[in-house]
């Protein structure tokens, strides 16, 4: 990478918390859950979804970086 490529701040992979989060929210989608929580429920999953989508596009985004980089220090694609 040049010295003078401005590149876009990545987002930060997610933290292992959410990771733990977004797992117990797959526990909790098992099974037949209460009809009260079910708005709940998928409101948490939705944004579950948006969370790992991007943080899916942030690592296929930094791997095609990291292989252009690596390309041009090698010199071969």
């Amino acid at each position: 990478m040049s010295d003078t490529t401005e590149t876009a701040p990545r987002a930060v992979q997610l933290a292992a918390e959410r990771v733990d989060e977004i797992r117990l929210l797959v526990s909790r989608l098992t099974g037949r859950p209460d009809p009260d929580e079910v708005p709940r429920l998928l409101a948490d999953a939705r944004t579950a979804l948006v969370d790992l989508l991007a943080d899916r596009d942030d690592l296929v985004r930094a791997n095609a970086e990291a292989g252009a980089e690596l390309a041009d220090w090698t010199g071969a694609v």
